[in-house]
């Protein structure tokens, strides 16, 4: 009953992507740059709506080496993949909101058959007043053996700089057993809060969320977090805010009656460094409690974020540094450190390169075995207009897993694509 409620979900949720995009992309609009440029929107009047819809229709053939993460057994295959991306994005005066689908099905002609990963986003907010903005976030993603990390679906925001006052959903964390299973992981999640500005130069924020973690092996426990923040920022000058988080949140298990608890404050700051250049960044401390019954374990560790990016008319870098401590499956809490990249550039006015790196380790801070994880992952990505609808490019991937014991092999992975636009030209 379990696998069949799995592959339910997996079905349910590829479907409603797949019937929502072509629906939306078949909406008016006037617009923006395409998910990809990261190009800033256009000076327009406050009070005309902006917005941008499409469907990208992708085909590729190519070669993986270790497309599931397999220690055992691991097998090479050539492939087949389709997929489908649908974004629709519009702001007004006072609310902005943005819906993006992805679904993509593989088939690998030598081995495994058909294997499928999908992703369904929403966001929007509200400007009840001058004063106070309230806004809510969801989404759903089926995942398998970590390929969603692997491709790109960035969504600009429009305005294309965020509010600063909400916040973005917590970080996932990606169990690093997961590999082990070569399993399929399911993530849902649903959020909300309100900003609400107290003076001319400060805001406080609320916000509250649930998540739900589910995996295809009997061998992992399925957990929900039930999480809260608290948020306090200042405005020093044009260029520069500095603020106080809090953050709580608890996990409960399905199979026991384990659970965790975390509670992290924080310190703030996000600054302009120039025209092009900005710089956010955070630091605090977690304090963790895991009950597993007849043990219970208590911990404290740093957590940290940082962000440094430059954004140009055809450019777009983000070099990132994180470091935070969440529950995870098994009753244990992870530990997760990662470093990464991101940069887009436009090369001129038919070609265009993306890149995005990152290397993660994970340390188990419960089970006190010393079990530590070392995920790098890297992708890169061609592309070239043929005609006003239809681009075509080359895709490369890499995913290495490394830990106690026995490695699989590395993942390289290469496709060649077709892609035809239906909507917004960009």
């Amino acid at each position: 009953m379990k696998t069949i409620r799995k592959q339910v979900l997996l079905a349910t949720s590829g479907a409603i992507t797949l019937w929502a995009s072509p629906a939306i992309a078949q909406e008016t609009s006037t617009t923006t740059g395409t998910a990809t440029q990261g190009t800033a929107t256009k000076d327009v009047p406050a009070d005309v709506e902006q917005s941008t819809t499409y469907l990208d229709l992708t085909g590729s053939l190519g070669f993986s080496s270790n497309p599931l993460i397999r220690t055992v057994d691991s097998q090479s295959s050539f492939l087949g993949r389709a997929s489908a991306r649908a974004v629709h994005a519009w702001q007004g005066e006072r609310s902005a909101t943005s819906i993006s689908g992805f679904v993509e099905g593989t088939t690998y002609f030598n081995n495994y058959g058909f294997e499928s990963i999908f992703s369904l986003n929403g966001h929007t907010s509200y400007q009840t007043s001058e004063t106070v903005t309230v806004y809510g976030s969801a989404g759903v993603s089926g995942d398998l053996s970590g390929q969603l990390s692997n491709r790109f679906l960035y969504v600009p925001p429009l305005p294309e700089v965020p509010d600063t006052n909400i916040p973005p959903p917590p970080p996932t964390v990606e169990n690093p057993d997961i590999f082990d299973f070569a399993g399929r992981s399911y993530h849902l999640y649903a959020q909300g809060g309100a900003s609400f500005q107290t003076s001319t130069r400060s805001h406080i924020g609320l916000n509250a969320g649930v998540s739900r973690t589910m995996y295809s092996s009997s061998l992992l426990d399925e957990y929900t977090n039930v999480y809260g923040s608290g948020s306090y920022s200042l405005t020093l000058s044009e260029l520069t805010t500095i603020g106080a988080t809090l953050g709580v949140s608890r996990t409960e298990y399905d199979n026991s009656s384990d659970h965790a608890t975390t509670i992290t404050p924080a310190a703030t700051i996000r600054t302009q460094l120039s025209e092009t250049w900005d710089l956010s960044g955070s630091v605090g401390v977690t304090f963790a409690s895991v009950d597993r019954g007849l043990t219970d374990d208590s911990s404290a560790s740093l957590s940290l974020q940082g962000a440094l990016c430059n954004t140009t008319e055809s450019d777009r870098f983000c070099a990132r540094v994180d470091r935070y401590s969440a529950a995870s499956a098994n009753s244990t809490l992870i530990t997760t450190t990662s470093v990464g990249i991101d940069w887009f550039k436009k090369l001129d006015a038919v070609q265009s390169i993306q890149l995005s790196a990152s290397a993660v380790h994970y340390t188990d801070e419960v089970l006190n075995t010393n079990r530590k994880n070392n995920y790098f992952r890297l992708a890169a990505s061609y592309s070239r207009v043929i005609n006003d609808r239809l681009s075509g490019g080359v895709d490369l991937g890499a995913r290495s897993v490394h830990r106690e014991g026995i490695d699989p092999d590395t993942d390289i992975t290469g496709t060649v694509f077709v892609r035809y636009r239906i909507g917004d030209l960009g």
